[in-house]
């Protein structure tokens, strides 16, 4: 799964836990009060994930960008002796 799935899977969740929690709430009052906890913990946690799969997301596209950025230094180099030589 993709970190962009997996992202948008965890928003969407978390949206429909806390929906899911304010309607307990309101249905069950005082009877609800420890379910409604619960599932606010959980869409706690859902976005959580979902912040950690963006971090994630950001430091491989850094990684990538630093690679190219490496390798165009390398041919830029190449490119200076070459015309140095010449």
């Amino acid at each position: 799964m993709s970190h962009k799935t997996a992202i948008r899977l965890y928003e969407i969740a978390s949206y429909v836990l806390i929906l899911g929690a304010t309607a307990v709430y309101f249905m069950l009052k005082s009877n609800g009060l420890a379910l409604t906890m619960i599932l606010v913990a959980v869409a706690v946690g859902m976005r959580w994930m979902m912040e950690r799969h963006r971090y994630r997301a950001c430091e491989e596209e850094n990684d990538r960008l630093k690679d190219d950025l490496r390798r165009l230094t390398q041919l830029l180099a190449e490119e200076k002796k070459k015309n140095n030589n010449k």
